[in-house]
């Protein structure tokens, strides 16, 4: 049958962090609004999962959630680590069709890379989630992400808010192709171009990993040494960035002379304990809770015949030194 003809709404859902905070106590104290293993629809099912990569923290959290409610549905889950690569992806996609799961959840690296996977698992009739990134073709039946444009804004205006609007600010982004990447530079750039024309924006391809944003850091600090703040398309690439201050003599703490303000992205454990210590300054936060217990829930509603999202975006929330510690941030919810 074809996917499309069994989604009965297309509607955009917006769920902010609060929310799903709220949802994820709810669960833990028993009164969960998905069903348990002996009621629900997906109880039996197979998932085959190709995560995104299991080095970054943000999305480890993610994979153990959704394990965990897959569990509880009573679904038997295998998890394929996409090690951040694409090319591994694409091999790991066709393997996944070529074993006929009844579901196929999949975290793009990048999304255009995995078209001939997609086209694949929809000839076989497998029903496709997705998170993250999109193909630019093929058939899905519901699509969970951050709402990365929104959340690149709100690290304009956090960097703009410690700079007072002015000055070079480092930029250290994800992948080329990467939609996260793409959409996070994109309401970076928009909102600094719409609203504050005095800050000056260097880009650094850090390629995502924490290696990388420190060589480019210390190098982009050779050039011109005169940055005014740093912001990092996730929280893993700030600890290059926090090493590249230290190896160059310039980490202080707020307050410090020579403080140089540096913003992350994601709302990890480690991002959340460094502006408690005094060497990241906020954080746009994200919730892997929300994500998780959504798109499962869009599984049980496509097998239980019910109305499916099509699309849902979760909202970021700001996280600074006065609200590190809420426990509505999903970095203080783990270990």
């Amino acid at each position: 049958m074809d996917i499309n003809k069994q989604i009965s709404t297309t509607r955009r859902t917006f769920l902010n962090l609060a929310a799903g905070a709220a949802a994820l106590t709810m669960v833990g104290a028993g009164f969960g609004t998905t069903a348990l293993a002996e009621d629900s629809v997906l109880k039996g099912k197979s998932l085959a999962y190709i995560a995104f990569g299991l080095q970054y923290e943000y999305q480890v959290t993610l994979v153990d959630h959704v394990k965990k409610l897959a569990a509880e549905k009573g679904m038997t889950i295998s998890v394929y680590d996409g090690k951040g690569d694409a090319s591994t992806q694409t091999t790991q996609l066709l393997d996944v069709v070529s074993k006929q799961p009844d579901i196929i959840l999949l975290n793009p690296v990048d999304a255009t890379l995995l078209q001939g996977g997609v086209r694949k698992a929809n000839e076989s009739k497998i029903p496709l989630f997705m998170l993250e990134n999109l193909p630019p073709e093929g058939e899905w039946v519901a699509y969970n992400t951050f709402d990365d444009v929104a959340g690149g804004a709100a690290a304009a205006d956090a960097i703009a808010k410690v700079t007072g609007g002015k000055g070079l600010v480092l930029e250290v982004r994800g992948a080329i192709g990467s939609g996260q990447s793409e959409k996070r530079y994109k309401g970076f750039h928009d909102q600094m171009e719409a609203k504050y024309p005095d800050i000056k924006i260097e880009t650094l391809k850090a390629e995502w990993t924490a290696d990388n944003a420190q060589t480019l850091t210390v190098d982009a600090f050779t050039r011109d040494p005169s940055v005014a703040a740093i912001w990092a398309h996730n929280d893993e690439m700030i600890r290059g960035v926090v090493s590249a201050l230290r190896q160059i003599d310039r980490l202080k703490k707020p307050g410090e002379e020579g403080h140089i303000p540096v913003i992350g992205f994601d709302g990890t454990p480690l991002g959340l304990q460094r502006i408690r210590e005094g060497t990241q300054d906020a954080d746009v936060g994200q919730n892997p809770f929300s994500m998780g217990s959504s798109i499962v829930g869009e599984m049980e509603n496509h097998f239980a015949g019910k109305p499916v999202a099509k699309e849902t975006l979760i909202q970021p929330v700001m996280i600074w030194k006065d609200n590190v510690d809420s426990k509505d941030n999903w970095g203080n919810m783990v270990k």
